[in-house]
């Protein structure tokens, strides 16, 4: 046996060289094993991989998370998504590359949230997808992600102590974001009552007529037909199939609010019976012309007027309506009752221009307020009271008029009440955007009905403007008026005007007017 020696760092060690060579077989033989080791574990962890890359491919995920996955794993996270809210709970479908996730706020333990998944075609298949139920300590919650799969979803939820069940429109991977009027259309419907088919503590109704007529401008205009239910919805309410109305509240003008609601739906749908309902309506109107002011359409039906007032009262707003709503009527029903529609509508307009109703056109083009009974005639009162909605409705009825006899001259009537309305120094405006100098209680809690004739006022000269033979109705003052509006977190008060103030509360009504001016400015 051989004895060598090693000196380092000035110490001497001896070894021997048949124990050396062992050694450094032992270790040579151990590093063969390890290496051999490691290789099997990378491979297996490739072939893991490989394996999840297959299983992801064959489920359809590609590189992104699967159904049931975390949904922090996903890229491409919007920042404006669908939403709606019920009970304070905002509940919302979170959309990402391939798919998405649902979340509630401001909830409580008990809530819940899911998706569901649907067809192209907005058929159910698949519901209550990752369903989560908040905890007594949670607030909010997200569910897993899940996958469009080629189809749609959307995000519902609910309060645990509530029956109601809301639900996000339904969205596919291609669809855009929501944009700043499919926005305030959530926010309009998140106030819908569906136990009555009205909006929310409208005891009148003739608002909520309003907010539908809003939507169906709505639907018509957008293409968008997710919200189509809303119409037979409120259709199945109270006494609609069979008066037309919800309910009776004693108003002409309340009915005859509805009754170009039922129109617009029928012009949407194509369903008689939302004709019907209308007909039904303004047949029904038949005796309630007042001879002491020349015929004119009375304001509340004789002797039931339910808050006292007088029923000798003749109004701009009921007589405008009732052109409106008979001229269309004109060009809609079968062609052997169109003369008598358009008789009525001529007739009203007639007692307007030439009859005891022309004290209600100011000389200044403005359309005054309403005419009283004084012995065995009818007088202006209030003269210097107008509201917008006057003004809209008229232009509005004119307009149909037009349509129906081609008469130029009601243009030229329409015309002069929409340049009164908006020429420098009118009443009307303040620096250029819509206001309603006669509601002296506006915003506030006594302010109900002139929250909803900003509104109408758009929708009028809107008609207007798309007569294309206007000289005074522009697409820049609709353009105006939308842009000016100013949301707080996508609902909109009274003012039109600078940012929302503390004392401007929104509400359906306020909500609906606004998306008036977003439909006519788009």
């Amino acid at each position: 046996m051989t004895t060598g020696i090693l000196s380092s760092s000035g110490r001497t060690y001896e070894f021997s060289q048949v124990r050396g060579d062992n050694v450094i077989a032992v270790i040579a033989t151990r590093r063969i094993r390890w290496a051999a080791v490691l290789g099997v574990i990378t491979l297996l962890i490739a072939g893991y991989a490989g394996w999840q890359a297959f299983s992801r491919s064959e489920a359809g995920c590609g590189s992104g998370p699967c159904d049931g996955d975390d949904p922090g794993l996903a890229a491409g996270t919007r920042a404006v998504n669908p939403q709606v809210r019920v009970w304070s709970r905002s509940i919302t479908l979170i959309m990402a590359e391939g798919g998405a996730s649902a979340s509630i706020a401001q909830a409580q333990a008990g809530d819940s949230v899911w998706l569901d998944r649907g067809t192209t075609d907005q058929r159910l298949r698949g519901e209550n997808l990752g369903i989560t139920t908040l905890s007594a300590t949670e607030t909010a919650a997200t569910t897993k992600f899940y996958r469009y799969d080629g189809g749609l979803l959307r995000a519902c939820g609910k309060a645990g102590d509530r029956p109601e069940v809301r639900c996000t429109r339904w969205m596919a991977a291609a669809d855009p974001q929501p944009d700043r009027r499919m926005r305030a259309v959530e926010r309009l419907l998140d106030r819908y009552d569906h136990d009555t088919g009205l909006w929310e503590n409208d005891v009148s109704t003739w608002q909520s007529a309003n907010a539908l007529t809003t939507l169906i401008d709505y639907l018509r205009d957008s293409g968008d037909r997710q919200y189509l239910s809303y119409i037979e919805e409120t259709y199945r309410h109270g006494e609609v199939a069979r008066t037309g109305l919800p309910r009776t509240t004693g108003y002409n003008d309340d009915e005859l609010w509805w009754a170009l609601a039922w129109i617009k739906a029928f012009d949407l749908t194509g369903e008689a019976r939302y004709l019907t309902a209308a007909r039904t309506i303004v047949d029904g109107l038949a005796d309630q012309k007042a001879a002491f002011c020349g015929g004119g359409l009375a304001w509340a039906r004789v002797g039931v007027d339910p808050q006292l007032r007088p029923w000798t009262q003749v109004n701009a707003i009921t007589n405008a309506l009732y052109i409106s709503a008979t001229a269309l009527l004109g060009t809609r029903v079968d062609a052997s009752d169109q003369p008598s529609y358009r008789a009525r509508a001529t007739a009203t307009w007639d007692w307007f221009s030439t009859g005891a109703g022309r004290a209600l056109l100011d000389s200044s083009g403005a359309v005054n307020d309403h005419l009283d009974q004084y012995g065995d005639t009818c007088v202006l009162v209030d003269a210097n009271t107008r509201w917008t909605y006057g003004q809209g409705e008229m232009i509005a009825g004119l307009v149909a008029l037009y349509r129906i006899t081609g008469n130029s001259e009601l243009l030229t009537s329409a015309d002069r009440i929409a340049a009164a309305a908006t020429r420098d120094g009118s009443p009307f405006l303040q620096d250029g955007v819509l206001n309603e100098p006669s509601a002296t209680t506006c915003p506030g809690p006594s302010c109900h009905d002139a929250e909803t004739y900003k509104g109408v006022f758009v929708r009028g000269y809107r008609e207007l403007r798309e007569t294309g033979r206007s000289h005074a109705a522009t697409t820049d003052f609709l353009m105006r008026q939308a842009n000016s509006l100013r949301d707080n977190d996508d609902e909109y008060g009274f003012r039109w005007q600078g940012p929302p103030g503390a004392d401007d509360h929104p509400n359906f009504a306020t909500q609906a007017a606004a998306l008036d001016a977003l439909n006519a400015g788009s």
